[in-house]
């Protein structure tokens, strides 16, 4: 049994509990937590840390298969800009690939991100998540306009999301985005209602997207005719996520993810239960040079979770990184809500949450210390960094 103790622990399934004590198996399940009254305990084997003690983090959006593009893609290019380049130069050795892969996953795990829902187009990564010690979601993502080429399209979904079985890991088939996935394509992913039950999309972006799917004009909508794609695939519902994920994926969990141009917000009442939407600040910095409505989405009683995208379109994977950037662009966000983004609701959104994101007895959530931080206003600094302990 080990024994762990901070000035301040954050359980997020409960109040924060000054020189608490947590104890754990050798495996790390949650044997205990002790709360001392707020008064520091000397005891034998007990491990104390300054700073605060916060269950592992949860990555709720990453591209591990794109580990390889770090430093690659120009900044601010737009998402079409992006998207270009990142086809252009997608390609590489498998093995540059696979190796960048497992460096990525291995410093996720360092910085403290137990559990992660990862975007896969192959099946490049099923080794490193094999081997890893986070706990994966793999999204199976298909895309395609081309109403000839949508059975071939989705038959190589079903194959990768058979290896992902195979394998033993968790999987679901996902639509990439609204404007990227034909009628026909969207019929036969409904198909597959247990392939479906949790999907992740690409959802606003950026105001070219926006104006493609309202008004099929723009830049991308022009990317898209020269590139020859049919843009009379797109489904007349495209412009509603809420309508077209309500005709053909009703009764999944919806995923959403950037939402960087979402406005305005719906009322939470509003909407069925299982809808997640994932925040990745720093990615929408480095393409569209522009942030969601953090201030909103905090006050909106909507299910937020964080995520960091792929080293394509950042400059690292640690999810303290995001709540560090969110805290210092919305000084007056509490930390309890961010914390909570980037724990117990990527651990719900990813179906994860019967044994992450909280710090609670039974679960193995990891645990990670900050040593620094600001006590006066209650919140991450500047030098904030995230060690894992367990």
């Amino acid at each position: 049994m080990r024994k762990f103790s901070a000035h301040r622990i954050y359980p997020v399934s409960g109040l924060p509990i000054s020189f608490g004590i947590i104890e754990t198996a050798d495996d790390g399940t949650i044997l205990n937590i002790r709360n001392t009254g707020g008064q520091p305990i000397e005891e034998a084997g007990l491990e104390f840390y300054s700073g605060i003690i916060i269950p592992g983090l949860v990555n709720a959006h990453c591209h591990l298969e794109l580990s390889h593009l770090a430093g690659l893609i120009p900044q601010r290019t737009g998402i079409t800009g992006f998207v270009s380049a990142v086809s252009k130069i997608r390609s590489s050795d498998p093995e540059k690939i696979r190796q960048a892969a497992n460096n990525a996953d291995r410093k996720m795990y360092r910085d403290g991100v137990s559990g992660a829902g990862d975007i896969s187009n192959t099946g490049i990564t099923l080794s490193t998540k094999q081997d890893s010690r986070l706990q994966y979601h793999t999204f199976v993502e298909v895309f395609g306009l081309d109403k000839a080429n949508a059975a071939i399209r989705f038959e190589q979904a079903l194959q990768l999301a058979k290896a992902f079985n195979d394998a033993g890991l968790p999987h679901s088939i996902s639509p990439h985005a609204r404007y990227s996935v034909g009628v026909d394509l969207w019929e036969l992913i409904t198909r597959e209602i247990t392939l479906t039950r949790r999907i992740s999309i690409h959802l606003d972006e950026s105001p070219n997207e926006r104006e493609l799917l309202e008004h099929r004009t723009g830049i991308m909508a022009e990317n898209f005719r020269q590139a020859g794609f049919d843009l009379t695939s797109i489904p007349d519902e495209a412009s509603d996520v809420f309508k077209l994920l309500g005709k053909y994926l009703p009764d999944s969990d919806w995923i959403l993810v950037h939402n960087t141009i979402t406005d305005p917000l719906p009322a939470p009442g509003s909407l069925k239960s299982g809808v997640y939407w994932v925040l990745c600040p720093r990615s929408n910095l480095y393409i569209e040079n522009l942030l969601p409505d953090i201030e909103g989405f905090a006050a909106s009683g909507l299910t937020v979770c964080l995520g960091t995208d792929s080293l394509a379109s950042n400059l690292n994977l640690s999810v303290l990184d995001e709540m560090k950037t969110i805290m210092e662009v919305v000084p007056g966000i509490a930390f309890d809500t961010v914390l909570r983004w980037a724990t117990l609701n990527g651990a719900c959104a990813l179906g994860m949450e019967k044994n992450l994101g909280t710090i609670e007895k039974g679960k193995n959530p990891g645990l990670v210390n900050i040593p620094v931080f600001d006590w006066n206003k209650d919140r991450l600094s500047a030098e904030s960094k995230s060690i894992r302990l367990i």
